[in-house]
């Protein structure tokens, strides 16, 4: 006797069973799941019992799936479907029965939008499409109403149009209608962010009804909130002073910049103040924020968060004011704010006082010229001849370095021949003293001969020869030229006996000025000239941005000096050692007190 076996989905399985599905809508219907059993030659027969007319029939669907297409009413009811097969040698069936009812869709509700930020004033519309008569608009034919937490509220309103204007300063929802184009749109002043929600206008004696919903979104943060306040306070160093640490990353900064400005190949002269440099980036850091200070800090050599920074600054520039002028000055748009603590620790700090600049290019031209040639003694007067008109910021920097040799050379007029690279002679006026007291040596680091000569304030000129002429030599010994090499040189030449030498050094007067924004940007700041966090400087302008940064040097090395005390009494043999500064040749200006280079440069062609 065969055995059969009926699944049914029907009766209390509703859940898995009983389908509603949308008016005109699609729905697949499987005869059995998946994870049924498997029957051999299997057949299948689908009924439908109509759910109003309760009639049975049977379908055309002859396989697994039933698709039902744009469904309607009609189609409500049971659809069975029966699989037939066989197990082995028994005859099986399956069976399914789903119960499919049809609702029809609810009705679409259409609305605008209207977004404002908070604070603003938001004018809500109402623009209906039918034309009232005039006696119709002698009050208005709509009525505005709100959805709350606690129902729908009807909006009071002015009555009278023209007496509105009178209390728009008592209340915060009036007209704003225009007639004339149908529009009984409503104004609400400085909105909050309970007034987001539905509104709806309703056309009174009609079911006519148009609905805003209003967004208020949080006004936007500006860039620079919580970024204006004033330079933290300086804090006691936990293991080393501050002024160690401004020290250290002075000579690292000053190492760094030269080995920026040298190039791959000496080419021409390089004088350059390093410490000058690093003042104005220093006075510029006062106002940088977030990631543009961090860029600061690390380009600076300055431990992040050293808080002492500029405090520091300002004691060193003090001691070292006898011999070296330095001058800083930001100019700035007349358009742009200052933040009121930039411009007070800069006249703390660093005796800057921002100026602004005039509407005319060629007077800013004039009133930065002047500036750059009283700072400097006369000794640089025309430092730039254009100013482009949208310039909005512009960094200058001046130094004039005045230091008396402590051994004064012999008044002479005596010239002599300097050899360059390519082994052509040049007749060249020369410094001479036939019995000059200095410190000189040969440094292995450096692969170069050295001479310190003493100058007054307690600074030293130090002369960095290779022992040939040739360029790669050259080139090879200002390669060595590092933050380590430079401290090892300073004091090894200070461990070494002064001794009379007959020197001859060329006569040098060098006004260098050095564009500053192709050295910055090698220094990882970029976007010192991009978009810049110098909220600091400019607490309500995010988009300000340098546009120029400039460094011009001048020194001078002559015969005048001052008779020394240095002078020594000690003899020596006729046949003196010689300290000849012919060929191309490195010079580093030596501050004890800074504890850093003041200037750095090469002298390629006196």
């Amino acid at each position: 006797m065969n055995r059969v076996l009926l699944l049914l989905c029907a009766g209390l399985a509703l859940t898995t069973c009983d389908i509603t599905v949308l008016q005109s809508s699609s729905i697949h219907l499987s005869c059995v799941p998946d994870d049924a059993p498997v029957l051999d030659d299997p057949a299948y027969t689908w009924s439908f019992t109509s759910a109003h007319t309760k009639q049975q029939h049977t379908l055309e669907e002859k396989g697994k799936l039933l698709n039902l297409r744009n469904i309607n009413a009609t189609q409500e009811g049971e659809y069975k479907c029966v699989k037939d097969g066989y197990k082995r040698e028994d005859h099986m069936r399956l069976s399914r029965t789903f119960t499919i009812r049809v609702e029809v869709p609810p009705a679409f509700q259409e609305w605008q939008v209207v977004k404002e930020e908070a604070g603003n004033d938001v004018t809500l519309p109402c623009k209906v499409s039918r034309v009232f008569s005039p006696g119709e608009t002698e009050k208005p034919p709509v009525i505005w109403k709100r959805e709350t937490e606690n129902g729908v509220m009807l909006l009071k309103l002015d009555k009278d149009r023209d007496d509105q204007e009178k209390d728009k300063k008592q209340q915060r929802i009036f007209w704003n209608t225009r007639p004339e184009e149908q529009d009984w749109a409503i104004k609400i002043s400085q909105i909050t962010a309970e007034d987001a929600g539905m509104y709806h206008c309703v056309i009174t004696n009609t079911s006519e009804m148009l609905s805003v919903e209003l967004e208020v979104a949080a006004p936007p943060v500006h860039p620079c909130s919580g970024h204006t306040g004033p330079w933290e306070d300086c804090e006691e160093q936990d293991s080393r002073s501050g002024q160690a640490i401004l020290q250290d990353s002075l000579r690292d900064f000053s190492a760094s910049v030269y080995a920026k400005l040298k190039g791959s190949k000496p080419r021409t002269n390089l004088i350059f103040s390093p410490f000058s440099i690093a003042v104005t980036l220093n006075n510029l850091l006062l106002g940088a924020r977030s990631e543009t200070r961090k860029q600061l800090e690390g380009a600076l050599r300055i431990p992040l968060e050293f808080s002492c920074v500029h405090s520091e600054t300002k004691k060193l520039k003090e001691v070292l004011k006898d011999t070296l002028r330095i001058a800083s000055a930001i100019f700035y748009s007349p358009e742009q704010q200052l933040g009121e603590a930039f411009v007070n620790q800069s006249k703390e700090f660093y005796d800057a006082v921002p100026e602004k600049l005039t509407n005319d290019s060629n007077q800013n031209v004039i009133l930065i010229n002047q500036w750059v040639k009283k700072k400097t003694m006369n000794k640089i007067t025309e430092l730039i001849d254009y100013i482009d008109p949208t310039t909005s910021f512009v960094l200058l920097n001046a130094v004039y370095f005045n230091g008396k040799w402590k051994t004064v050379f012999e008044s002479t007029k005596k010239r002599d021949n300097f050899m360059k690279f390519s082994g052509e002679v040049i007749e060249v006026q020369t410094l001479y003293s036939s019995k000059y007291n200095l410190q000189m040596g040969y440094n292995k680091k450096l692969q170069a001969d050295v001479g310190k000569f003493s100058l007054t304030g307690k600074n030293s000129l130090y002369i960095l020869i290779p022992r040939t002429t040739s360029e790669d030599d050259f080139v090879l010994m200002e390669n060595n030229i590092n933050k380590d090499s430079i401290e090892a040189m300073v004091s090894e030449m200070n461990k070494t006996p002064v001794q009379i030498a007959e020197v001859i050094l060329p006569r040098i007067k060098l006004t260098v000025d050095t564009q500053l924004e192709d050295l910055l940007r090698s220094m990882g700041l970029s976007d010192l000239f991009s978009k810049p966090n110098f909220c600091g400087i400019f607490p309500e302008d995010s988009e300000s941005f340098i546009s120029d940064a400039r460094h011009s040097a001048f020194l001078s090395l002559t015969e005048k000096g001052v008779e020394a005390a240095a002078a020594t009494s000690i003899s020596f043999s006729r046949s003196f050692p010689q300290f000849t500064a012919l060929q191309p040749f490195v010079l580093i200006l030596w501050s004890d007190e800074a504890g850093a280079p003041l200037f750095m440069g090469r002298i390629i062609n006196p």
